[in-house]
């Protein structure tokens, strides 16, 4: 019988961080970043790299219901009529106008480089997050766990 895969942290199975969101940044880049990441979830950093939000892809679809956003839209088009695709559109630039800072999750969690994978894994389902931001020990972003990596690692037995 082989013995089992050593035990993991999470500096190990975490993946690189995503490319830089900030708060600042216009949401369009951020959905952009999102979707080139192929994460449900981004870590948001200030300029120095430290952590300062989470923006969930769940957050952006429930945007797109905004009722305050589509008021904002009716006013629009009382001036200038918009039909079908085109009034679709106009919320949608309605959207991508805004900033990072308006839809991010404030103080997220997250889980230090050297943690035990148990921790994040309580952390993700204590939070249903699906990406957990990984830090240093002066909060810098240094990478993303993801419920993905946590499985692989359990199901390959590496986990304590």
């Amino acid at each position: 019988m082989s013995e089992p895969a050593a035990c993991v942290t999470v500096g190990e199975l975490m993946t690189p961080p995503p490319a830089a969101v900030h708060p600042g940044d216009e949401l369009r880049s951020a959905v952009g970043a999102l979707i080139s990441a192929d994460l449900v979830a981004l870590p948001v950093t200030d300029d120095s790299g430290r952590l300062v939000g989470l923006i969930h892809e769940e957050e952006l679809l429930v945007l797109a219901e905004d009722p305050h956003l589509v008021e904002q839209e009716a006013e629009v088009a009382r001036f200038w009529p918009l039909a079908g695709g085109r009034r679709a559109a106009k919320h949608l630039q309605v959207l991508q106008a805004k900033r990072v800072s308006e839809v991010m999750g404030h103080h997220p969690p997250s889980v230090h480089v050297s943690a035990r994978c148990e921790h994040a894994a309580e952390a993700m389902a204590d939070h249903h997050i699906g990406v957990l931001p990984v830090v240093d020990d002066e909060g810098h972003l240094v990478g993303v766990l993801t419920r993905q990596a946590l499985l692989e690692a359990w199901w390959a037995g590496r986990l304590c």
